[in-house]
């Protein structure tokens, strides 16, 4: 109908429905822009989302392989002990024997050392170590000067 066909009460009614229609337009032009927003939001946060599991993923690998080097280097680390405290075992072996050997050739040198030899000129018994020292006069009596031993 036209406008100037209405009563003014009907014209009074169509403008208070005009108005409430024209709000409820803004309302849903306001709530379409929010929900832009919130999609807009939503779509960065699912995107943030996603990057951070790929990160969280690619730490996990790092991690899993970071673990791996390190049970590797600890096997590395237990062998490399293993064979030290063999080698280790070994010449405390042979530290000991070698000691037993030195040992045996000390008591042997002193064994020699002490015994003692008769000089041919004066009859004095001489010992062995006195003989043999770095003595200039080395290998004579030690009474009558004569030579006993030679050292030649």
């Amino acid at each position: 109908p036209q406008p100037e066909t209405l009563d003014s009460w009907e014209l009074a009614v169509r403008k208070v429905y005009e108005q409430h229609v024209s709000n409820l337009q803004k309302q849903v032009i306001a709530a379409d822009g929010k929900a832009w927003d919130m999609n807009l939001h939503t779509q960065d946060y699912c995107d943030q989302i996603q990057r951070q599991e790929e990160e969280k993923e690619e730490l996990a690998d790092k991690v899993s392989a970071r673990q791996k080097e390190l049970g590797s280097l600890q096997e590395d680390l237990e062998a490399t002990k293993k064979n030290y405290d063999n080698q280790l075992a070994l010449l405390t072996e042979h530290i000991c024997s070698l000691s037993a050997q030195l040992s045996e050739k000390d008591a042997s040198l002193a064994s020699l050392q002490a015994h003692k030899v008769l000089c041919g000129h004066c009859g004095m018994w001489n010992t062995m170590g006195k003989l043999l020292g770095s003595d200039p006069s080395g290998g004579s009596c030690q009474t009558c000067k004569e030579k006993v031993l030679s050292n030649g």
